[in-house]
This record gives structure tokens, C-alpha cells and sequence, in this order.
């Protein structure tokens, strides 16, 4: 039987904090749309498309890391889509849905479980055995595992699964600076780590990656992978960081560190210093992968490549890149800011190295340019009316600096809607290729093609409502470039072609808005006096006691600082999280 063509995906997950609950969305509908579109093509009434369309990789940074984890969980599993205005699924038939919506929430957040150990050190401002309970409840899947034929390239059905991290310690790199006439190696510490894994029934083993079998996920490698998801997800201060020993070997074939080789066009990988690969381990501790790599786009990227280069043309792309990102980091003028004092330069500095840190803006930009045709871009959009606070915030996770979802579940609800719904709409009328493309070969080969004028697609930026599939003929065809600075002049077809099913109109009405009202106010702030009074007990009694020990007065310090610190640290949080549902109420009036 001749081999269809095929065009292979690489679904890319950004930070986004409480907004994973909108990747988890867009994860949902891609999940549904590639199962309708694989039972729908062999039907005889079937007249669109017929190629092949397989995902090898999934790579997450931060949320996006923990939803890319559970994704591939739901890959080799049955996943029952959440629909607006319905009940939510049972838990172990979407782990998507359930992580991000019913079972996680601020409540939780502000439990003190984490110090129910009077020696337990504090780890982190919030409490974070919700997500550990989380973690563990994803693998609580409903049906046996199953092979998609979706997954995997070629005659490979694995999947792999790439989670950055924030390597505390650091990989030694070093190399001998010429000219300077020592024999000294110039060092540096790479602190962007990740973790490789191959899923399947079973993995596949390779160099430096974790082979994993879905029907066994009671082995230390799996333990790995968990720790590994929640290590992504560790935010910095907020969440608790985690452990994470691993071999050193893993660093000899690890996309970190290299350069691309303009002779071979492949990426050459640079190893550590020869001390890290003489180890017997190299244990860490790991903090959120998103602090350093929030796009985590290359690493997927080389693999989807297999170390060379993907085409980029309309008329040969046969792989792409598709980036998931909740806060896009869309470009604007920063504030004036002339406070050089100590006490207000010290906790900009932070978000100031972590911004450097992730400033890569010709990788973006790549996912934003429409005649680029190896990385596309899916990102938060609905109707503002002109509203300004909703065009501020899409999405009701984005206040409160991205923890704004957490306060309440209608918030996390409508975002992972939304997700369902933007992604629809990035599949049925971004997601194409020019007809000419080799991808389209059978298709055109096929009495079908007489009929491909209904799978066109078509320019629809100036609807103001869902289009139905009937409604499309009365929109203009979208134009697409064969070349990357080539004329748009060539129709297109989907990648994805979608099924009437899954065009039909995923309407957010008001049942499904966020609800900042319903948000129990006096009852987080109870719970965030309980929380901020012992986290800060707990540090100035245990984790700085040997500041105060000993000194003179020393007992009197410790109250005095506890009770006015506690005081303070809860008052700012009070007052951040009634802002925080100020705002949502003004962006969804």
C-alpha cells in the first residue's frame, strides 16, 4: 500500500500559570479534531483531504509543560471533550479538563498541609500538595491505553515528550580562549535543563531519552516524569521547586548547548565538561522551566527536523512548529521608570533576568509571520466590542499576573472554552497550506479534487459571529505565498481538515463567563491571613532563627517581626486579589 503523504507537528506549550487552563482547551479540541478527521476520511462520502497528519513531539514550559504531560497521557488514552453550556466530563475520561478546572483552585493553594510538620522548612508561598495530588490523578484514566495513528512520524508511534526546567545548579561548559596565552578554559553554567522522554506501547529508546510504556506507568522512570512535570510548573517563589536526580550522560545528547553546522545544515550538539560525565549522578534542584525557556520552540523543533532545517515555503513545508501561548508577550513601550532606590530596583531585577533570559524574538516572530509556513502561533482572542479591559484581558487568567484563573473556576471554565474555541478557528482558517503543496498530492489525484472548493478556506477576520460551514461560500478564499517573500496568490486547504461536527459554533454564552462575583472574597482572605501568618512564622522561627538566636532580645524580635510582617504580607495579598477581581469584572462586564 503506498505510503500517504504526511505533515508532522509539533505541538509547543508556553508558560501561562493558571492559564494552562487554556492550552489544556486548545489540547482538548486537537485531540477531538484529529480523532473525527481519521474515522471521517475513509468514508465514502468523504470528499476533503486524505493525507496523513502525525504529532511526534510535544514540548512545555511551565503550565504548559505540566499540560503537555498530561496530553500525552490522553494521547494513548479516550478523551471525552468539555462543551460549553453541558456538565464537565467524568475526571478520568479528560484529565485536561479536570487538572485545570475542578481540581485545582486558590483554596487549595492556601492550605498549610505543607507545614502541618513543625521542622518542614518553608518550600514555597503557596502550598503545593494540590498539585502533586494532581499529578498523581492524571494517570487515573478512563479505558485501556490505545494506539492513535496520529501519533509518531513514519513507522515510529511514539511520542516524545520534552519538559524544560531551571537547573539550579547548573552544567558546567568550558572552552580555551586563544590568543590569551594560558592554558586556563574559559567556564560557563547552563542553567535551561530539560527532561527528554519517548511514550508509547512501548517508548522508544534513544541517547539521553527516557523510553516510557503507557501500559505500565508504575516504574522509576515514570516516577521521573511526574517529578519532572511538576518541576516544570515550579514557579518561582510561589510553588515548591523539586528534586531531580538524573545521568549525567543524559547531557552528552541533549539539545542544549551546540551550533547549527552551515556544512552538515544540522544542529552539532556541544557536551559538558568532561567532570559532570565522570558523576555517578547528577542530582538538582529544579524550578520553573518557563523562568529561563518559555517557548521551549527550538528544542522541538530540531527533533520535528531530525537535526536539519524544516522548510519554511508554502509550496514545500511538510512540518511545523505550533506554539501554544497564552500571554503571546505581544510587543509594547515599557512604563517610564525613574526609582533607582535599592528597596525598588532589588525586585525588578528578578523579572529583569528572567525577560532576558527568555528574549529569543526571532523564534516568535517566525510563529507570527503568515507566509512562514513551519511555526504558527495559537494565542487568546474574543470579541472586545471595544471594551479595552477585555482586549487587556482575553483570557480571565491574566490577572493577577497570571494567578487571576486560580481565584475562581468559572475563570479557569470559560479560558479552557475559549481554548477550544480558538483553536477551531486556528484550524479551520490559519492552520492551511497553499493547494499546491506535495501534502495535497493524493488528494489531487482523487475524483475528490473536483470537489475542493468547499474545503478552500476562507478569509473570515471581519466576521463578528461563528460561521457556520454553510456560511463560509459567502466569505472571500484566503490567499496564500508558495514562496516566504513570494505573492499570496494560491488558495488553500487545512492541515487539519475538520469534520461538520467539529465546525459547528463553540458559542461561550453567559453561563459560561467568568463570574468574579461568585468568587468567595471574605473566605480567601481568611485563608490568606491563616496562610501568610504561617509561612512567615515558620521562617522566622526556623528558617532564619540563627539571624536572631542567641541575641539579646531575640525572642522579642521574632514576635514582633512575625506579627508586622504577617500583617503586611496579607494586606498586599488582600488588596492584589480585590483588584485582581475588579479587573475581571470590568473585562467581562
Amino acid at each position: 500500500m503506498p505510503t500517504k503523504p504526511e505533515f508532522q507537528i509539533g505541538l509547543v506549550m508556553a508558560g501561562a500559570i493558571s492559564a494552562g487552563a487554556y492550552t489544556a482547551g486548545v489540547m482538548d479540541f486537537f485531540v477531538e479534531a484529529l480523532d473525527a478527521y481519521y474515522a471521517a476520511r475513509s468514508s465514502p462520502d468523504w470528499t476533503g483531504p486524505t493525507h496523513d497528519v502525525r504529532i511526534p513531539v510535544m514540548a512545555g514550559s511551565s503550565a504548559g509543560g505540566m499540560t503537555a504531560a498530561i496530553a500525552a497521557l490522553h494521547a494513548f488514552h479516550d478523551l471525552v471533550a468539555a462543551q460549553p453550556a453541558a456538565a464537565p466530563p467524568p475526571k478520568p475520561a479528560n484529565r485536561l479538563y479536570s487538572s485545570w478546572v475542578t481540581d485545582i483552585s486558590i483554596e487549595r493553594l492556601l492550605e498549610t498541609t505543607d507545614l502541618d510538620d513543625p521542622t518542614a522548612h518553608v518550600r514555597s508561598l503557596l502550598c503545593s500538595d494540590v498539585l502533586l495530588r494532581i499529578v498523581q490523578d492524571a494517570f487515573d484514566l478512563q479505558g485501556a491505553p490505545r494506539q492513535r495513528d496520529w501519533i509518531g512520524c513514519g513507522a515510529d508511534r511514539s511520542l516524545r515528550v520534552m519538559l524544560t526546567a531551571t537547573n539550579m545548579r547548573g552544567v558546567p561548559y568550558s572552552f580555551p580562549v586563544f590568543g590569551s596565552g594560558r592554558k586556563d578554559l574559559y567556564g560557563t553554567l547552563n542553567h535551561g535543563d530539560y527532561l527528554d522522554f519517548s511514550i508509547g506501547m512501548p517508548g522508544r529508546p534513544a541517547d539521553g531519552v527516557h523510553a516510557l510504556d503507557i501500559r505500565d506507568t508504575s516504574t522509576p522512570e515514570w516516577s521521573l516524569f511526574k517529578t519532572a512535570a511538576l518541576a516544570t510548573g515550579a514557579f518561582p517563589f510561589g510553588l515548591a521547586p523539586r528534586r531531580i536526580d538524573r545521568a549525567p550522560t543524559d547531557y552528552r545528547y541533549a539539545q542544549l548547548v551546540g551550533f547549527d553546522d552551515p556544512a552538515s545544515r544540522c544542529f552539532k550538539t556541544i557536551g559538558p565538561d568532561a567532570a559532570v560525565l565522570e558523576e555517578a549522578s547528577y542530582p538538582f534542584v529544579a524550578v520553573d522551566g518557563g523562568t529561563i525557556n518559555n517557548e521551549p520552540l527550538e528544542i522541538a523543533r530540531r527533533h520535528l527536523a531530525n537535526q536539519g532545517r524544516n522548510d519554511q515555503d508554502g509550496k514545500s513545508a511538510l512540518r511545523a512548529v505550533v506554539l501554544v501561548a497564552p500571554f503571546p508577550n505581544f510587543v509594547h513601550l515599557p512604563e517610564k521608570d525613574d526609582n533607582d532606590s535599592l528597596i525598588h530596583v532589588g525586585p525588578r531585577l528578578l523579572s529583569t533576568l528572567i525577560a532576558q533570559a527568555r528574549f529569543k524574538p526571532d523564534e516568535l516572530a517566525k510563529a507570527a509571520d503568515d507566509k512562514i509556513f513551519s511555526r504558527f502561533m495559537i494565542s487568546p482572542i474574543r470579541p472586545s466590542a471595544g471594551n479595552r479591559d477585555a482586549e487587556k484581558y482575553p483570557i480571565a487568567s491574566g490577572v493577577l499576573d497570571g494567578f487571576g484563573g486560580f481565584l475562581h473556576e468559572s475563570f479557569r471554565r470559560h479560558d479552557y472554552l475559549l481554548g477550544r474555541r480558538n483553536a477551531q478557528a486556528f484550524l479551520r482558517w490559519s492552520f492551511a497550506l497553499p493547494d499546491t503543496n506535495p501534502l495535497f498530492a493524493e488528494y489531487h489525484a482523487s475524483a475528490a479534487w473536483e470537489r475542493r472548493d468547499a474545503w478552500h478556506v476562507r478569509d473570515v477576520v471581519r466576521a463578528t459571529h461563528s460561521v457556520l460551514r454553510s456560511e463560509e461560500k459567502d466569505y472571500n478564499k484566503k490567499q496564500y505565498a508558495e514562496a516566504v517573500n513570494g505573492p499570496e496568490d494560491k488558495d488553500g486547504l487545512p492541515i487539519i481538515p475538520l469534520t461538520d461536527a467539529m465546525t459547528r459554533p463553540i458559542d461561550i454564552k453567559d453561563g459560561d463567563l467568568p463570574k468574579p462575583l461568585g468568587a468567595r472574597r471574605d473566605a480567601i482572605e481568611k485563608l490568606i491571613d491563616t496562610r501568610t501568618s504561617t509561612v512567615v512564622g515558620r521562617m522566622i522561627d526556623l528558617d532564619l532563627l540563627p539571624l536572631t538566636d542567641g541575641m539579646f532580645l531575640g525572642g522579642a524580635l521574632r514576635w514582633a517581626a512575625h506579627r508586622y510582617a504577617s500583617e503586611l504580607a496579607s494586606r498586599k495579598a488582600k488588596s492584589i486579589v480585590r483588584s485582581a477581581l475588579e479587573s475581571v469584572g470590568k473585562a467581562f462586564p
